[in-house]
């Protein structure tokens, strides 16, 4: 009856406009049509009144074609949401389940389908999306007490939103502390956590250790999540998996982090067998108390994994495996392909990281700290896995690593060493075209994910403020977070293209 009344009202108007209007008329009708169809939505929002746990405010939502979107500002719990609409059609449905406005609830932690239906039986879908605070995952961690250093551990618990694109996690106890080295101690801190048993995080296989990333340096905080991106695209045997969280310290807002994969011995991470070694070259005053490390000529060298007492077989096998890595690397014969470094390392991971790397500019990795390195007895050594970007891809103000141009990582101990060998020069150059093809996808993955932090920027500023203030080491401050990300793309093309004519002119033959 609606329906039929507002047609007859605007067909009287329509009568009475000129001639000259018969185009515009004809367009009228049929929006009129459109817009009172008898199976449409007109209205579709969320009252307060009816939702007054979950809600402080109405929302309403947009209704465009066939999706109907909206967001809720703050953190609450979609779960169990009760939906108003108004709507021409006889039933709405839900899974051919009869909804009632006002009345049924639904889960909107992911995108639902409404169905409208009109009197002839014609039905039209409606996908509802409803946006939670920023759309990301929320991680809620509460302790015992305030986590004040890189040591000791605080009792506590986590439990996690997967926002509809990853399993919920319900209360699970844990241990968690500081993490990082220069980040720690600044506004925005890391952190490490340890699960009293394993537990998968966000889609990834169970393990007790994950990290936080704050990416407190980095204003885009994409560096760090492509990298490991062109890692997993890369033939290291492993790259870990991070995935960006809204994190809440006991009901504190604290920030948009990457949870990321500890670099730790595993079958799901780095998988060297139960005798197999996890090492980083550091630098020494930059080792934490508890470290057990090694000195070779040149590098200081961490055992991160597994638990090794200074002197004990564990120690002493791993120790003189690689001083005598290092020793046949800059040995007279060193290119000899049986007593030479072939002997020791695996040629094709040192390719992979170095290209990673170098792409980058990665400010630390030459050989300088998070530079990992791995070993299974009776195999080779392995550089790897990748870690640490956030002061890559321009994002530094020193070591003139600003400039997309030059070649850094080229210069680390052991690379340069490499790089002496027409052998090592010949694989690197056979490897960068796949690496330079993959540029399109790289950028892809840094638009998409720049997209999806839209609303995690905001909030994640209105924290911190350093959107739009300088921040130790950034060589700029570019105005937006759109232009952040754009030098970030920029850069990265730019430099994508000066590695191509270097690489070029590096000579392969025998000096």
């Amino acid at each position: 009856m609606k329906r039929h009344l507002l047609l007859k009202k605007y067909a009287m108007l329509l009568s009475i406009l000129p001639l000259s209007f018969a185009c515009k008329k004809e367009i009228l009708v049929q929006t009129i049509s459109q817009a009172t169809a008898s199976n449409n939505f007109y209205r579709f929002w969320f009252d307060t009144s009816q939702n007054r746990l979950y809600l402080n405010d109405t929302i309403n939502m947009t209704i465009s074609g066939n999706t109907i979107t909206g967001r809720i500002p703050y953190y609450s719990n979609p779960g169990a949401l009760i939906p108003s609409f108004e709507s021409a059609g006889v039933a709405v449905t839900v899974n051919d389940s009869i909804q009632i406005s006002g009345v049924t609830p639904q889960n909107f932690k992911k995108a639902l389908t409404y169905s409208v239906t009109s009197a002839d039986g014609a039905k039209t879908d409606y996908t509802v999306n409803l946006m939670n605070f920023t759309g990301l995952p929320v991680i809620k961690i509460k302790t015992e007490a305030a986590i004040t250093s890189k040591e000791t551990y605080v009792k506590g618990s986590v439990t996690i939103d997967g926002a509809g694109q990853y399993a919920d996690l319900g209360e699970a106890k844990m241990q968690i502390r500081g993490h990082g080295g220069t980040t720690w101690g600044n506004p925005k801190n890391p952190y490490k956590i340890k699960f009293d048993s394993k537990t998968s995080v966000l889609g990834e296989p169970k393990a007790k250790d994950w990290l936080l990333i704050a990416n407190y340096f980095d204003k885009t905080m994409l560096r760090n999540a492509a990298a490991y991106y062109m890692g997993q695209l890369s033939n290291q045997d492993w790259t870990p998996h991070g995935h960006f969280a809204e994190v809440f310290l006991n009901e504190v807002y604290i920030g948009t982090y990457l949870v990321m994969e500890k670099i730790e011995i595993g079958s799901d991470r780095v998988n060297v067998g139960d005798n197999g070694y996890v090492l980083e070259v550091d630098q020494l005053e930059r080792l934490a108390a508890d470290d057990v490390y090694f000195r070779t000529m040149g590098l200081t060298v961490a055992i991160k994994d597994p638990n090794v007492t200074p002197g004990d077989a564990k120690y002493n096998y791993i120790h003189q495996y690689v001083y005598m890595a290092e020793v046949a690397l800059y040995s007279p014969n060193f290119t000899d392909t049986l007593e030479g470094y072939n002997k020791y390392l695996d040629v094709n991971s040192f390719v992979d990281w170095y290209l990673v790397n170098e792409i980058t500019k990665n400010n630390d990795a030459v050989f300088y700290s998070s530079c990992y390195m791995n070993l299974k007895p009776g195999g080779k050594l392995k550089m790897g896995p990748i870690w640490d970007f956030d002061i890559a891809m321009g994002n530094v103000y020193y070591n003139n690593n600003q400039d997309y141009t030059g070649f850094w990582i080229k210069n680390a101990l052991w690379i340069s060493r490499l790089f002496d060998d027409p052998a090592f020069v010949a694989k690197v150059k056979a490897r960068w075209p796949y690496f330079k093809s993959q540029e399109k996808a790289i950028l892809a993955f840094i638009n998409k994910n720049a997209a999806d932090l839209k609303w995690s920027v905001i909030e994640n500023n209105n924290k911190y403020n350093t959107l739009y203030n300088f921040t130790f080491p950034n060589y700029a401050i570019w105005g937006s977070y759109d232009n952040e990300v754009l030098y970030m793309k920029t850069w990265l093309h730019n430099r994508i293209a000066w590695l191509d004519q270097a690489f070029a002119g590096l000579s392969t033959s025998v000096n």
